[in-house]
């Protein structure tokens, strides 16, 4: 089964007219999904930094695809599209290069 579940209206501080820290609050809610084994649509707001989110989502699977299809090097990870505004064109290029290097490592003789 799955449960969307969305979260909506101002909290509490807010209305009180306090500070309020949402990105701080976000990243708390996103750790506690990982530890009960949750995931969030990645059409909402995230926080996860790269380690996070494939702890959240398990990459396996989509990572051998990219191997065997050739799409590292040529396509951008799901993780950067996700983070889209967060990551230079060229950090992104960087991340995939790296990838690349250790995906295809030169075979010694």
């Amino acid at each position: 089964m799955y449960t969307d579940v969305g979260i909506y209206y101002s909290p509490g501080p807010v209305l009180r007219g306090e500070e309020y820290d949402g990105v701080e609050a976000v990243k708390r809610l996103e750790s506690w999904m990982i530890e009960n084994h949750c995931f969030q649509p990645q059409y909402a707001v995230s926080e996860l930094d790269e380690r996070q989110f494939w702890r959240m989502f398990d990459g396996t699977l989509y990572e051998h695809a990219r191997k065997r299809y050739g799409a590292i090097g040529t396509f951008m990870s799901v993780y950067y599209k996700c983070k889209k505004g967060r990551k230079t064109e060229k950090d992104v290029q960087e991340a995939e290069q790296a990838c690349m290097e250790t995906s295809n490592p030169e075979k010694e003789d």
